[in-house]
């Protein structure tokens, strides 16, 4: 086993790891206590990181076994909780057994932490069928609160192997705002974790996750955001969930499979994104409808003017140049039969205020759904959070241009946050202007499903033996809101 800590990149992790052990008290008033319950994530079929926080500078023991009384073989590692990571700690499990039920849990100083679960993934050579959730959204600052995200329970019910937490994950925005103010966004994280449903999902699953623009401010562009909130951001981010640090040429860019069958392309739509075309535009809500829509809706029949140019300038980017090249080489080589990309904003085009959604950087997105033609990659499916709706639709490089279908997408949420619905409510004043919009973006777009006003997730189930993927969008008592199978294409 080794230890992984949120180190700055010239320390090896084990060489930090010493260190920092070297450097907490020998003596103690007290043994630590676990504040914030455990989770594991970033699982792959040997190895798992493990996360958890204690009060105090501490040593840090972690023990994984297949038994849940974990009698028998157990293995361990140790890890160091220091004032500089706000005392949280990752330690990663190596030499597991792929698709294995494995428990683990903390010691330290004589405490023990709760007892949290995980499956490692299957073989890569393996099919085997793959059960997993995916939302966003998930607030706990208000007060009262929103909720006390029963969705997450519902997720957790199903029984699933992984959970994705596709971003928003705090909101550091909300008021007051974290602004740069590192301690105040590990406060926000550590709010959520005060929800039972969102602390025993953590410990019930394994997980992935990626940030959106709430972990630091709302709609934030890496190229534009003030550079101290966006460190305190990422920061608290890495602390606070079980992953690795990011890297500087692709951000939170990673991969996962999940046997012969899944594979994950988490994409990092926030570090390496130009400035938003908003400002050009005037904040136009329909800047890319047809004129004879925008009439229909009470605009004049053209978008401010270098509205249009500045959406369609390719010198801006979504993903930045490295990560676009490492995505599109990734997909192309993959042999797996479902090709899943977390992705964070909406790729399909819904018309309605596209300002941070792909279609808002539309010679990267036609650059990208070009290369999905072009290539012949099949089996594509996008899941998608941030919308504050939940949505079926076919991915189109443009619905009266070019109206082929390139792949699937699927959006799913709120958790916990106001809903599409409610801030179209806020944003046009009435209940009915919200409800006109959202049936004007239908008449566009044509999804398979429109729902603007449930908090939701979606669950994904991949059969081996048929190779259907099936997702269903469910509300937070597990009813569905709408369902679709996908037959992969051979």
């Amino acid at each position: 086993m080794k230890t992984i800590l949120s180190v700055c990149r010239p320390v090896g992790p084990a060489l930090f790891a010493i260190l920092s052990l070297a450097a907490v008290p020998v003596a103690a008033s007290a043994p630590p206590v676990f504040t914030h319950g455990v989770a594991s994530g970033e699982i792959r079929p040997h190895r798992a990181i493990l996360w958890t926080r204690v009060d105090r500078a501490a040593e840090v023991r972690a023990e994984v076994s297949t038994a849940p009384d974990f009698h028998g073989k157990v293995r361990r590692g140790r890890g160091a909780a220091t004032a500089r990571h706000d005392f949280t700690v990752h330690i990663e499990v190596e030499d597991l057994e792929p698709a294995t039920r494995y428990y683990f849990r903390f010691r330290s100083g004589g405490n023990l932490s709760e007892t949290g679960t995980f499956r490692t993934a299957p073989p890569l050579e393996q099919s085997a069928n793959v059960r997993f959730a995916w939302s966003s959204d998930i607030d706990g600052s208000p007060v009262p609160p929103i909720n006390q995200f029963e969705a997450l329970d519902r997720a957790r019910e199903d029984g699933i192997d992984f959970f994705v937490y596709n971003g928003d994950n705090i909101y550091a925005d909300n008021t007051p705002a974290c602004g740069s103010d590192l301690d105040c966004m590990r406060s926000r994280y550590k709010q959520n974790r005060g929800y039972t449903a969102l602390r025993s999902l953590f410990a019930a699953a394994g997980s992935y996750a990626i940030w959106d623009d709430h972990e630091v401010t709302d709609n934030f562009a890496g190229a534009t955001v003030d550079p101290a909130s966006l460190e305190a951001g990422r920061g608290a981010f890495e602390e606070y969930m079980p992953i690795r640090r990011h890297r500087e040429d692709l951000g939170f860019y990673r991969t996962f499979r999940w046997g012969k069958d899944v594979e994950l392309f988490i994409l990092d739509e926030r570090s390496f994104r130009s400035a938003e075309a908003d400002v050009a535009c005037q904040g136009d809500l329909l800047p890319t409808a047809p004129p004879d829509v925008r009439l229909l809706a009470g605009l004049p029949a053209d978008p401010p003017e270098g509205c249009l140019a500045a959406i369609g300038d390719p010198a801006r980017t979504m993903l930045g140049e490295e990560q676009k090249e490492r995505f599109r080489d990734a997909l192309a080589e993959s042999d797996a039969t479902w090709k899943i990309v977390i992705n964070e904003v909406a790729i399909a085009e819904l018309f309605g205020v596209p300002y941070d959604r792909w279609e808002g950087y539309a010679a990267e997105r036609t650059e990208m759904l070009d290369f999905l033609r072009d290539s012949g990659v099949k089996n594509v499916v996008f899941l998608t959070g941030d919308l504050h709706a939940n949505i079926i639709i076919d991915v189109r490089q443009g619905v009266f241009t070019d109206p082929a279908p390139r792949a699937k997408e699927f959006i799913a949420g709120p958790v916990a946050e106001h809903t599409l619905f409610e801030e179209l409510v806020g944003l046009l004043g009435s209940e009915d202007g919200a409800n006109g919009f959202i049936g004007l973006v239908n008449a566009l777009s044509v999804p398979d499903c429109f729902e603007a006003n449930a908090y939701a997730y979606g669950l994904v189930e991949i059969d081996s033996a048929t190779k259907q993927l099936t997702v269903t969008l469910k509300n937070p008592d597990g009813a569905a809101i709408c369902s679709l199978v996908l037959q992969a294409q051979s």
